[in-house]
C-alpha cells in the first residue's frame, strides 16, 4: 500500500475482486488479451452506433442492439479490469508505487490520443462551417461525435492499460519443495 491511509473494507473487497484468480485463465496470454480488447471495442462501437442510430431515426429498435452489446460489454469490462488487476478502479491507497506510475503513464497516453481526437473532430466541424453547412444538418454528426469522443475519453485508459498488461510471471520451482535445483 502506498499511503498511510488505511484501506477500507470496500478497498479490500475491490482489491480481492480485481485479483481473483478464477478469471486469470481467460486472459493468460497476450493473444487472449488482445481478443478480449478487440471484442470490448466492438461491443462498444455497436452500442454507441445503436444509440446514435436510435437518436437519429427516432426509433427504439436500434436500442435492442445496444442492449445486446451491453450484455457482452459488461463481462468483457470485468475481464479487462481483471487483466489490469484493477489498476484504474482501485484507490491510490491500495496501489504500490509501480502501479501508481503505470496508471499515470496510461492516463498520459490516453490524454494525448483523446486530445488529438478532439482536435480532429473540431477541425472537421470547422471545415463544415467554412463550407456553409447548415447547423441543422450537423445535429446528428455533432451528437455522435460528442458521444464518441466522450466514450473514447472514458474507455481509452482501460484499453491502453489492458494492452500494456504483461504475462503473469512463471512460477519458479522451489528447491525445498523438491523441484530441480537452478543451474549455474
Amino acid at each position: 500500500m502506498s499511503t498511510g491511509t488505511p484501506a477500507t473494507r470496500y478497498d479490500k473487497w475491490l482489491l480481492k475482486t480485481m485479483n481473483d484468480t478464477r478469471t486469470k485463465r481467460y486472459h493468460a496470454t497476450r493473444a487472449a488479451r488482445r481478443r478480449i480488447i478487440a471484442a470490448h471495442m466492438a461491443a462498444t462501437v455497436v452500442g454507441v452506433a445503436a444509440l446514435v442510430t436510435g437518436y437519429a431515426r427516432e426509433d427504439l429498435w436500434p436500442l435492442v442492439w445496444m442492449l445486446v452489446a451491453l450484455v457482452a460489454w459488461i463481462p468483457l469490462t470485468g475481464l479487462l479490469n481483471s487483466m489490469t488487476y484493477g489498476l484504474l478502479d482501485l484507490r491510490t491507497r491500495v496501489l504500490d508505487e509501480r502501479q501508481i506510475a503505470e496508471r499515470g503513464a496510461v492516463h498520459a497516453v490516453a490524454y494525448r490520443v483523446t486530445s488529438w481526437m478532439m482536435a480532429l473532430t473540431l477541425l472537421g466541424f470547422y471545415a463544415a462551417w467554412t463550407l456553409d453547412v447548415p447547423l441543422s444538418d450537423l445535429a446528428v454528426p455533432l451528437a455522435s461525435a460528442g458521444l464518441s469522443v466522450f466514450v473514447l475519453h472514458r474507455l481509452l485508459p482501460l484499453w491502453i492499460a489492458a494492452l500494456r498488461a504483461q504475462d503473469p510471471p512463471e512460477e519458479e520451482p522451489d528447491e525445498a519443495a523438491g523441484g530441480p535445483a537452478p543451474s549455474v
